[in-house]
């Protein structure tokens, strides 16, 4: 699986993350990365925006935006997909394998 975050001022790095991700992976993976990038582009007061994936929408995770007082964009049960990240994963795909090259590991395929 991979990981990544943008907004109006820049991308986050790609992050491949291994197996099944459950909360407190995401919740890691959030200080790790999400955290830094947005600190650097926006300060403390910005806006995150994810979709209602069961590890973003479990108790454990709410507190935690709750704790680090970060503002999430409400997202409503059964409405719509969205999210711009989704657009981008529809790009990188079509670019990974537009000559239908098969790659053996993720690592390969998109990171340099």
């Amino acid at each position: 699986m991979v990981w990544g975050a943008f907004g109006t001022k820049g991308k986050s790095e790609l992050v491949v993350l291994n197996g099944r991700q459950n909360s407190r992976d995401y919740i890691y993976t959030i200080s790790e990365h999400m955290l830094p990038f947005a600190h650097k582009n926006y300060g403390v007061d910005f806006v995150f925006m994810q979709d209602n994936a069961s590890i973003h929408a479990s108790i454990e995770t709410k507190s935690f935006f709750q704790e680090i007082r970060v503002q999430l964009l409400d997202w409503p049960a059964r409405s719509p997909d969205l999210n711009p990240i989704e657009n981008v994963w529809a790009i990188l795909a079509s670019k990974v394998y537009s000559r239908g090259k098969q790659y053996n590991s993720l690592q390969t395929s998109l990171l340099p």
